[in-house]
């Protein structure tokens, strides 16, 4: 069996589902603080407080005081909100339409690193094509801020196997993250690596 023919499927949702460009959450946290891009990178990789907020150990509050911080920023929660969602961009609709066809005839799951802030935005994407969630498109969904973990850890994958009653070699996984396609890989789990935008539909419809 080929892996599009996998009955189970767990897609990731920003660089998947949804276009994503991280760069420019960078570039307008930069602008705030008034600080060098370079700046915000350092910090992403040098604070735990980003990784938290992801398994949702810190609240919007506390995410909101830490960038404040960090930052030197006085504003208000909106633009810093602002500035944290300019990464999430649209949601594509023949992307949607996929996932309706996909659930026909798969199982299908979406597992997220993602936080409060970020899914307000994404909702509001999604608002745009007539529906307030994500629940017509799949079977069941993890957040990491939700279910406490993020990927790539392996209890993240582990956690949604164990969940749905799943074996890894009958699952497809599907993100953009070449550390998230490691992590799933690594427990036996089969995997498609989102490395181009048309990837998704050209792997489907191929």
């Amino acid at each position: 069996m080929s892996t599009r023919n996998l009955k189970f499927l767990i897609f990731d949702l920003g660089g998947v589902i949804i276009n994503l460009e991280t760069e420019r959450t960078v570039v307008e946290l930069a602008l705030l603080g008034g600080v060098e891009p370079s700046f915000i990178r350092e910090q992403y990789l040098n604070h735990d407080e980003f990784k938290r907020y992801e398994t949702g150990a810190i609240g919007d509050e506390e995410f909101r005081s830490f960038l404040r911080e960090i930052l030197k920023f006085k504003g208000e929660d909106k633009q810093l909100d602002d500035a944290w969602n300019a990464m999430i961009l649209d949601i594509p609709a023949e992307r949607l339409a996929l996932l309706e066809k996909l659930k026909e005839n798969h199982d299908l799951f979406l597992l997220s690193n993602t936080n409060t802030i970020h899914m307000h935005c994404v909702y509001e994407r999604l608002s745009k094509h007539g529906v307030g969630s994500f629940d017509p498109y799949f079977h069941k969904q993890y957040y990491s801020h939700l279910i406490n973990r993020r990927k790539p850890d392996a209890d993240i994958y582990q956690f949604v196997l164990d969940d749905n009653n799943l074996t890894p070699e009958n699952v497809l996984f599907i993100d953009d993250n070449a550390d998230n396609i490691e992590g799933a890989a690594n427990l036996g789990i089969q995997t498609l690596h989102i490395n181009k935008p048309t990837a998704l539909m050209d792997f489907f419809n191929g």
